[in-house]
């Protein structure tokens, strides 16, 4: 029974007019129908749909001289009708909001450098007068962003759903790594760190590995690029100002999770504070927040629980 089909007997049982199969398939329905229909409405959207229930409901019941069902019956009906109506507006209209995806933007301003988390857990170091173009949530087989200007990626693994950097004329492809873009008036540079870049542009497809570097200059006509090796000096100076190195040697936990926290922007809470006092030795650079802590626990046991931008460590103990 289509949607017209059932318009159509709802208002015969409502007018007095319907057979008694019609009034049995309405009944059937309505025992049928799923009680956690409003859960996932939030309280304000349903308090506005059961407003207009109820102005619904009161001017449609009206005296009716020739009266075919009990009154308490007719009002029944008469919810019924009001409830289709709304509760398919209320739930298209909560379902459109949930599920839009609307365009963001992130700035750095001069000499600034600025973290932006995506909403698949990559993180990206926006630096001096740039700019980052971003999806409030993935959708599709593609991670894709635009940035302009200069950036510091450090892209949340996915080999499913590759990322893509446009800038420019090139098209970075990952799918999970760290690397440098600066996308300048005389030319556009790509550094990797860690994992393997696909460096797209109109002249053809370039593949670097970690430690290599490739140069374009923009004004060029055929756009090809430069491939290069930067020294440990210059690499250091990618990552100034981030918080993407996360290498310790007998480091303090308390020192260690004040750096995780900066990271990943969240809260971490301990049940046994003899655990601020523990040293680690671990090279957490590159890892996602999950990752992170698995080492931890690994390391000095127990277990974590992560809710929201909270983190509560239970069990850890380096005694």
């Amino acid at each position: 029974m289509n949607e017209e089909q059932f318009d159509r007997i709802l208002r015969k049982v409502l007018d007095g007019t319907a057979t008694p199969i019609e009034q049995k398939q309405v009944d059937q329905w309505l025992a049928s129908f799923p009680e956690q229909a409003f859960e996932e409405i939030p309280a304000i959207e349903k308090q506005a749909i059961k407003n207009r229930m109820q102005e619904r409901i009161q001017k449609h019941i009206q005296p009716n001289p020739v009266r075919r069902l009990p009154w308490y019956r007719h009002i029944a009906w008469q919810l019924a009708a009001a409830l289709v109506v709304l509760i398919g507006a209320g739930l298209a209209g909560y379902q459109y909001w949930a599920n839009r995806v609307t365009l963001e933007m992130a700035y750095a301003n001069a000499k600034e450098i600025h973290k932006v988390i995506l909403p698949d857990g990559t993180l990206v170091w926006l630096k001096d007068s740039s700019s980052l173009e971003y999806p409030s949530r993935f959708t599709g087989n593609l991670r894709e962003v635009k940035l302009h200007g200069e950036a510091f990626f450090e892209v949340a693994k996915n080999p499913e759903h590759p990322f893509m950097i446009h800038s420019g004329r090139m098209t970075t492809k990952v799918l999970g790594t760290s690397f440098n873009i600066r996308n300048r008036a005389e030319k556009l540079e790509v550094v990797v760190f860690t994992g393997k870049v696909m460096l797209s542009s109109p002249q053809g497809q370039v593949t670097l590995l970690p430690a290599q570097k490739a140069v374009y200059q923009q004004k060029s006509q055929d756009f090809k690029p430069e491939i290069l090796q930067p020294s440990e000096p210059e690499k250091l100076t990618y990552i100034q100002g981030t918080e993407y190195p996360m290498q310790f040697e007998d480091v303090p936990m308390f020192e260690v999770l004040t750096r995780i926290e900066k990271k990943f922007n969240v809260h971490i809470i301990s049940d046994k504070k003899s655990i601020y006092d523990c040293l680690l030795r671990a090279d957490l650079t590159d890892q996602s927040l999950e990752n992170t802590l698995s080492v931890l626990t690994q390391t000095f046991g127990g277990t974590y629980v992560i809710e929201g931008s909270s983190v509560e460590l239970k069990g850890l103990n380096c005694q």
